[in-house]
């Protein structure tokens, strides 16, 4: 297979209507593979079936019904010997094929699923929780993974006890033939008869567990402002509840998979007894010699074993193939941003053009932006101000291309936003957010973040123009200093001007600044203004601003009010309307 096709996993064949089918797909073994593998599990199963027929021939032969030579024995039993002591290379090297191929369908379908997520739409992210998300990378994949490691393990020596013990039967012996074919569908039976409760129960047990990883996920999340507030005991409770009802549907799979492993028990140890007295009849009656107790015995044994097996096996196989449907949710999504075959973006001067645009959310009758135009030219400066849910955010969305218009169209240096593969435009954005998402690596990791080969010279520019040397020559690891998750070992600013140092690095043409300073105080605020009046410098900035004194330098503010323009114009032109703008900077003098 090609690195390709494992890096590139959403041309897979992911059909969760048919999960086996999608199974092999992802095992991309050829036929001969499952051949030889076939062949040499044979090969180490065979002591197992050889032992019977030596253990009746040598009953025959004590008790007088055949003649075997003490030599023809022995050579028999040395046979047996050494097909034992190869078992062990033999269960190693099936083991360790089976355990790649199956490892790396894991693998490729994690990659399946992170590669899907970051090609679908907002909308699906906006209604899809995390901790869902999670679960299905890492759970669901975990239960695809298990059921496949024991089909390929137990499924050949099922099915081949089964057709060995049919096969000699039927050549030597067919009226135990039918015996056989009486008792074994009695097994079957179960299946048929608890299939559609067991699979009822996965799918229950299983959205009660993504709700729960959500849960804990989100609580976690919020853990802060729950202390803050001292409502421990509210949300406590609300979690309890939710683990009662995952403990309620795991008690109800469990007593479900206990009534059925019982019954399944049961059902096989009377078949077995029973075919025990049907091969003890023919040899009272002397269609079979005594000896041939044990192999007709030992054979119904291995076939019903192996039913017995498939029985026990249907559990894991049901919730495998729940985990294949539910992997599908997000393989199979249609709702993606569409990027493929649209023209790439190499080059970004950072003009921007709005031309009468409309968005309106799934959920909300009124439209979040409506006949909003504007013209942005190269290097300007551009803020957007107004109320909390005046658009300010959905426009920048739209800008990024996280979302699109449901109305009018954004132009990209004169080019339709339709028409551009906008993960090559994205190349060219930077983002600075009100809260900086920063992982927990090291400082020179966060701010080098999805960039391969930049050179400690040029991540020691961008901490220089982010106004961050201090705090690097202060740390005896410098930029190997390590952040902690989130960067809990930063301030809030540090923090913003990590995430400068992370725009700097990619020289973008145009800028988003997301309320870069609403949340510090006065010393971090001024550092930050500093780095982010260096970053703007040339570049086509968008600022979103509460704090109104930070846009002192914008070449233009636009005043948004549901969605609309309602006022535009330098600081000085807007002060002068004395309209919105004016009042809102009243409030906050």
């Amino acid at each position: 297979m090609s690195t390709r096709a494992f890096r590139d996993p959403l041309h897979y064949n992911y059909q969760s209507s048919r999960p086996m089918q999608t199974i092999l797909y992802l095992l991309d073994r050829r036929w001969w593979w499952y051949a030889w593998f076939y062949l040499i599990f044979l090969l180490k199963h065979l002591p197992a079936w050889a032992l019977p027929f030596l253990v009746g021939r040598m009953i025959n032969t004590l008790s007088g019904q055949e003649d075997h030579s003490t030599e023809g024995l022995l050579v028999f039993a040395t046979v047996y010997a050494v097909l034992l002591i190869f078992n062990i290379p033999l269960q190693v090297f099936l083991s360790t094929r089976l355990s790649g191929a199956i490892r790396r369908m894991e693998a490729r379908l994690r990659v399946a699923l992170i590669t899907r997520l970051q090609h679908l739409s907002f909308s699906f992210l906006d209604t899809a929780k995390s901790g869902k998300l999670q679960a299905k990378v890492l759970r669901d994949v975990e239960q695809v993974q298990f059921m496949c490691w024991h089909m390929g393990m137990m499924a050949p020596m099922m099915l081949s006890s089964i057709l060995m013990a049919i096969v000699y039967t039927a050549f030597t012996e067919p009226w135990i033939l039918c015996a056989f074919v009486v008792m074994a569908p009695m097994s079957l039976t179960l299946i048929r008869f608890f299939r559609g409760m067991m699979k009822a129960r996965n799918e229950e047990f299983r959205v009660q567990m993504e709700s729960m990883n959500a849960d804990v996920t989100e609580h976690i999340a919020m853990m802060p402002v729950t202390r803050a507030h001292g409502v421990e005991e509210c949300t406590g409770r609300a979690l309890e509840e939710q683990f009662e009802r995952v403990e309620r549907k795991g008690y109800e799979l469990d007593r479900l998979n206990a009534v059925f492993g019982s019954s399944s028990w049961v059902t096989f140890q009377a078949a077995t007894a029973g075919m025990l007295f049907v091969a003890f009849w023919f040899a009272w009656k002397g269609y079979i010699k005594p000896g041939d107790i044990v192999i007709y015995q030992s054979l119904f044994g291995m076939m019903i074993g192996s039913i017995e097996a498939i029985v026990n096996t249907f559990p894991i196989y049901t919730k495998g193939i729940e985990s294949v449907r539910s992997i599908g949710e997000v393989i199979e999504c249609p709702d993606l941003e569409h990027n493929e075959g649209r023209q790439e973006v190499t080059e970004v001067s950072g003009k921007v053009e709005f031309e009468n645009i409309e968005f309106r959310y799934r959920e909300n009758d009124e439209p979040a932006v409506h006949e909003f135009s504007l013209d942005v030219k190269p290097g300007e400066m551009v803020a957007l101000v107004g109320h909390s849910g005046s658009g300010k955010s959905t426009l920048v969305s739209l800008l990024i291309g996280f979302r699109r218009p449901t109305a009018g169209r954004i132009l990209l240096d004169g080019v339709d936003m339709e028409s551009i593969d906008m993960r090559t435009w994205r190349r060219f954005i930077s983002v600075v957010p009100q809260q900086p998402l920063l992982f927990s690596g090291t400082l020179r990791e966060n701010i080098a973040y999805g960039l391969d080969g930049l050179t400690d010279d040029r991540i020691n520019d961008a901490i220089d123009m982010a106004n961050l040397r201090g705090f690097v020559d202060n740390h005896p690891t410098g930029l190997d200093t390590a952040v902690g998750e989130g960067g809990a070992t930063l301030s809030g600013g540090q923090r913003q001007r990590v995430a400068i140092a992370r725009a700097f690095v990619r020289d973008p043409r145009i800028i988003v600044l997301d309320e870069a300073t609403s949340a510090l105080d006065v010393v971090s605020e001024r550092q930050v203004q500093e780095a982010i009046e260096r970053l703007a410098r040339g570049r086509t900035t968008f600022v979103i601003a509460h704090r109104l004194s930070t846009i002192r330098n914008a070449h233009r503010i636009v005043v948004l009010e549901h969605g609309r323009i309602v006022e535009m114009g330098t600081r000085e032109e807007l002060l002068q309307q004395e309209g919105l703008f004016h009042e809102m900077l009243a409030l906050q003098s």
